[in-house]
């Protein structure tokens, strides 16, 4: 099917977003994968599924299914776009939430720890 080169133009402004979004998919995962080194390979497999899953989607729903080259161009120019402009501001503010959020978890842990010492006592 031929597509002017209007709705072209649209569908690779598209696919520039989502290789933006896979970039930031990808940063976001960083700190994870820094603090609980075990978790890489079942991070990394995660995302290598939900990202073949949104890529999936976007071709079937904005291509009608072909994979066509300014698509992919798109999503690559994206994502390299993101790492080139954002990435690195963004870096630390990821720690940041990452670190806060541990700090979150490890006090709402506290009481089921105290809880589960005073178990072990009786």
């Amino acid at each position: 099917m031929d597509y002017p080169v209007s709705q072209q133009l649209i569908v690779f402004l598209q696919a520039i977003l989502l290789g933006a979004a896979m970039g930031i998919a990808y940063d976001l995962l960083r700190p994870l994968r820094l603090r609980l080194p075990f978790l890489t390979a079942l991070c990394d497999g995660l995302y290598c599924l939900g990202i073949t899953l949104c890529v999936f989607l976007f071709t079937l729903r904005q291509s009608d299914g072909e994979m066509r080259g300014f698509v992919l161009l798109g999503m690559v120019g994206g994502a390299v776009l993101f790492f080139c402009a954002f990435s690195a501001m963004l870096r630390p503010v990821w720690s940041f939430w990452a670190d806060t959020l541990s700090a979150l978890f490890h006090l709402a842990a506290l009481p089921a720890a105290k809880v589960f010492g005073l178990c072990q006592k009786f």
